[in-house]
């Protein structure tokens, strides 16, 4: 099989019903699915902050900070991984 052919046919189920990824078309998100999760995560270290004596904004903020920056990080790294040609 050429190095193309190869290229064309990977990550796509075969001729032959060899279907590695559950089988039917896969709905994407209008959002990916991670920021949902970054979302409920920020809220509810704020609310945690809001709530709790001991858990100050200062704190709530570096926090939030944090999981926006990993947040940004792995989506980037998403991108480049994916091997589409947008500008990575």
């Amino acid at each position: 099989m050429t190095e193309d052919a190869i290229r064309v046919t990977a990550g796509r189920p075969t001729s032959s019903g060899d279907d590695r990824h559950g089988g039917g078309a896969r709905r994407r998100l209008p959002v990916p699915s991670e920021l949902i999760v970054l979302a409920a995560t920020v809220i509810a270290v704020l609310i945690a902050a809001a709530a709790a004596d001991n858990f100050d904004a200062p704190i709530a903020w570096a926090f939030v900070t944090l999981l926006a920056f990993a947040y940004i990080i792995s989506r980037g790294l998403v991108k480049r991984g994916s091997g589409s040609d947008d500008g990575f």
